[in-house]
């Protein structure tokens, strides 16, 4: 009997691998429901498909062990919020306090010094790999991690650390804001932010680059047998995990020791022609936008703050080369033509990526194409003459959110240790326990911070309505700008967690016509955080 089991385990298994690596392979049509009754009958018959399938996976996952058979997950009703969760201020001011002054600090290190990353236990992140992770083959420019920190003397200080990677856990998160927990409390450090740019082309930090099918095969093994999850198989190695958790440390503590005075500003210029939205609604922020901090004293750098909704994938999907992409070639060509110290953050993207067509030809390399538009980029940025002195107003708030986890096939890599996410359990389900927060600069300018590559209709509006949406159902939710009251609002995303692509719930396409919707948390991702986010709001305003 106990044999007969086994072997049914594992053949039930082997059917979540084969499925999981098929509906990605299978993602090609997009469909308009409202072009007629056959798109809209085409639209739910996948969505039927797509329900019947989650239902095998979802019964498969409460069958292969994994990461929820010990007690490593708490019950919902138990949660807690973590030592690290940084909830910001209770309350904003709306006027400048005495003695305010801006100031800034700024860092940059390397993740990749001092290893050895051609020693075939470094896997790159970007693709789900079947059999084998991909191994890195060259080095083109560097992956790292840029940081600033930002008081207006009276608020405390606010951290934010871009690192180049295809994503990164709040798990992992977490492990580097509890290492710098007694240098935020001498500081007054009140908010650690850590973010990636979503390259494609760097190490894995996330875990999603393991060998998918050894791992499924053989961590629900060791998930039995309690063995330390450290010894299962994943993406990520625990050398560069360890290293990068050390450089991001003391790049936020080098940027928080060299603060100075001076005056901040914010422009824009506008980049749409840089710009290329595949997925409908076309909806996207086609500004650049920059926070340029002028310090008093004339020796030191400027500090620019960059920000634009663009994927970083100039190499392809799954490249075995290392490259920061585009943002390594618009940080250095600011610094050469300025002298600014830059730091760039990935904004709203779901499926935006880079226009080349003007700047660049079909015979040119990756790489010339990806420097070339790091520096057509760039000029955008240094052509901004249009500023708004902002006044000496900081203001930030987080609020946790639970995500019911109702995509099976991540709910499997999280479950199997790919993903260090932080997880609830429910009676028959989980949620992902992330955090949304937003941040106010000078009463001109709100920053929503998103923790995964979120739709830009949900920010600035323009969701479909019923006639448009797979659902046949309306969004009943204002714009995060119109919620937020504010004169002009950017998105800072991928920030402290990577849940995956955030879409409105009556827009959710099928696994079997779109990319995205694999790599989806949760089917309500967008109206948990956009309610999350009104009730953030609410409370400050």
């Amino acid at each position: 009997m106990k044999n007969a089991k086994r072997i049914i385990a594992l053949m039930l298994t082997v059917v979540m691998v084969l499925l999981t690596m098929a509906i990605p392979a299978s993602a090609a049509t997009e469909i308009d429901p409202s072009e007629g009754p056959l798109q809209r009958i085409e639209a739910t018959f996948y969505r039927v498909i797509d329900s019947l399938v989650n239902a095998i996976l979802k019964v498969l996952n409460l069958i292969i062990p994994g990461l929820n058979m010990g007690d490593k997950w708490v019950n919902f009703d138990d949660y807690a919020s973590p030592d690290g969760f940084y909830a910001g201020e209770e309350t904003f001011d709306t006027e400048v306090a005495d003695g305010a002054q801006w100031s800034a600090g700024y860092a940059y290190a390397s993740l990749l010094e001092g290893l050895n990353i051609y020693d075939g236990s470094f896997y790159m992140g970007g693709t789900l790999e079947p059999i084998s992770g991909r191994v890195p083959t060259k080095v083109i420019d560097d992956q790292g991690v840029n940081v600033y920190a930002l008081s207006d003397g009276t608020s405390g200080v606010v951290v934010q650390a871009v690192i180049d990677g295809y994503g990164l856990a709040r798990g992992d998160v977490l492990e580097i804001r509890n290492r710098l927990a007694d240098f935020a409390e001498e500081n007054n450090i009140i908010s650690i932010n850590v973010s990636v740019l979503h390259q494609h082309s760097c190490i894995d930090i996330l875990g999603m680059g393991a060998p998918l099918v050894p791992a499924i095969l053989v961590n629900p093994a060791l998930s039995v047998i309690g063995a330390d999850t450290n010894k299962f198989i994943g993406g990520k190695s625990t050398v560069f995990m360890n290293n990068m958790y050390e450089v991001v440390s003391n790049a936020i503590m080098t940027a928080v020791n060299d603060m100075e005075a001076g005056t901040l500003y914010y422009g824009s210029v506008d980049a749409s022609e840089l710009i290329h939205d595949k997925r409908n609604p076309i909806v996207f922020d086609g500004e650049l936008h920059r926070f340029r901090f002028d310090p008093d004293d004339e020796a030191s750098n400027e500090i620019w703050l960059c920000e634009a909704g663009i994927h970083c994938v100039g190499f392809g999907a799954g490249p075995d080369v290392i490259s920061a992409d585009f943002p390594y070639y618009f940080k250095e060509y600011v610094k050469e033509t300025t002298g600014a110290d830059v730091v760039y953050a990935q904004g709203a993207e779901l499926a935006i990526t880079t226009e080349y067509e003007t700047i660049v030809t079909e015979e040119d390399t990756d790489e010339v194409r990806v420097a070339a538009y790091g520096k057509a980029l760039a000029e955008k940025a240094i052509a901004i003459t249009e500023e708004v002195e902002l006044e000496p107003v900081l203001n930030v708030k987080f609020s946790e959110v639970a995500i019911n986890a109702d995509n099976q096939i991540l709910t499997l890599a999280v479950r199997e240790g790919l993903l260090n996410s932080i997880v609830t359990k429910k009676p028959f389900g989980y949620n992902i326990m992330t955090e949304i927060g937003y941040m106010e600069l000078g009463n001109k300018v709100g920053i929503v911070f998103i923790p995964g590559e979120v739709a830009p209709e949900i920010i600035w509006g323009g969701v479909v309505g019923a006639d448009k949406s797979w659902t046949n159902e309306t969004w009943d939710y204002s714009s995060m700008k119109d919620t937020s009251g504010i004169e002009k609002l950017l998105c800072f995303g991928l920030n402290n967690d990577q849940i995956g692509y955030i879409i409105p719930d009556n827009d959710i396409h099928s696994m079997f016509t779109e990319n995205e919707e694999i790599n989806a948390a949760s089917t309500q991702s967008a109206s948990a955080l956009t309610e999350a986010f009104e009730a953030l709001i609410a409370t400050v305003k």
